[in-house]
């Protein structure tokens, strides 16, 4: 797997005095807590003693491994529910090539403390991850970060779908999932991902997401809430390092990110002004689509290119649904089942590939002409 060096720690390796107290002296370390843990001292503290009290004395004090876990825990950093990427893996690979793969890397991953868990349902085989990240930017207790994600591989006519949550460590895992399957099946995989990369055309990139947001199978566009539109810096500025990019003394100036958020977005004079713009293209979306064959319900979506740049690295993100509800869309707002989750990503999947296809099919017969 990648190794990425961390540009930031190493952190404390022990908190001291102050970082003890500071950290008892925040409301998301409950008073409980701090009873519990002078109640291994054998100390009795009273409900009454005000909290800074309680945490300079206990400050003072030797504090150990389990003292440092209980306030982690209550200063931890709540993950959040993160994008969905995938592949598409063609070839020749038979149900006991992946098993063999999948188990390699488990044991690589248990032997580093990491937590793996392996299903079955139907055509889907699920890896389950929980693992640690070490994150040095915040302070010393809500650092260590524990987080969860999947790769499913899901079997279709010509290979597998390879879909998995976006972040670098899942992907680095999913990586090396597909290199020792291509060892063990002795062939080489085609691996598809949806990208822009050859169509550099800023027009049809901003068409992609227009067509993916308005034309999803199944379901009608609501509303367009938030649009990222993108601008590469451009060469003189890339090489002139020295240049501020401010106007005074006639240096050149751009903006390289424009956001846009509300109601009915993509009907914005300010947007198709920029779009109008040979340089400026669409690179992040976020959506309403309401379900037109089933219940009704109303689903936020967003996608993106994590590289805005070259347009690769895309995801995307069932964030929430508005249910049908008395004969109207609900104003709460709802965490996505699981089902619904699955749902979406197939059809915004098969999308993309669709439209991938047609606009570089686009792009080459422009430029025939």
């Amino acid at each position: 797997m990648k190794i990425v060096k961390q540009l930031h720690g190493p952190s404390l390796y022990y908190a001291s005095d102050k970082n003890i107290f500071d950290a008892l002296n925040q409301h998301k370390v409950d008073i409980p807590t701090i009873i519990e843990m002078f109640e291994r001292r054998n100390i009795i503290v009273s409900k009454k003693t005000l909290r800074e009290d309680l945490a300079k004395y206990f400050a003072r004090l030797t504090h150990d491994y389990q003292d440092h876990k209980d306030i982690a825990a209550r200063l931890g950093v709540a993950p959040r529910r993160e994008r969905i990427t995938s592949m598409d893996v063609n070839g020749s690979v038979e149900n006991e090539h992946i098993q063999a793969a999948i188990e390699q890397v488990k044991q690589e991953l248990e032997s580093s403390g990491e937590v793996v868990a392996i299903s079955r349902e139907d055509n889907r085989l699920c890896i389950s991850l929980q693992y640690s990240t070490i994150d040095y930017k915040v302070s010393e207790f809500a650092q260590r970060q524990v987080r969860d994600g999947t790769i499913v591989f899901i079997k279709n006519d010509d290979g597998y779908i390879v879909r998995n949550t976006q972040n670098e460590y899942v992907n680095n895992v999913r990586d090396a999932l597909i290199a020792k399957l291509e060892k063990i099946s002795e062939s080489t995989l085609l691996k598809v991902t949806v990208s822009l990369f050859d169509v550099p055309t800023p027009r049809l990139r901003s068409k992609f997401f227009h067509e993916l947001a308005f034309n999803l199978p199944g379901y009608q566009q609501s509303d367009v809430t938030a649009v990222y539109v993108f601008k590469a810096r451009p060469e003189s500025i890339e090489n002139n390092e020295d240049s501020d990019a401010v106007d005074e003394g006639g240096a050149e100036t751009y903006v390289e990110k424009v956001f846009m958020r509300g109601q009915g977005v993509t009907r914005s004079e300010i947007l198709n002004d920029l779009l109008e713009k040979d340089d400026y293209y669409i690179t992040k979306i976020a959506w309403g689509a309401r379900d037109t064959k089933g219940i009704g319900h109303d689903y936020d979506i967003e996608a993106t290119f994590t590289d805005p740049k070259d347009c690769t690295g895309f995801s995307f993100i069932l964030s929430g649904v508005y249910p049908w509800e008395d004969g109207k869309v609900s104003t709460r707002r709802r965490p996505p089942s699981k089902q619904e989750i699955d749902e979406i990503s197939l059809v915004v999947e098969s999308k993309a590939r669709e439209l991938v296809t047609k606009i570089r099919d686009e792009y080459i017969a422009n430029a025939g002409d």
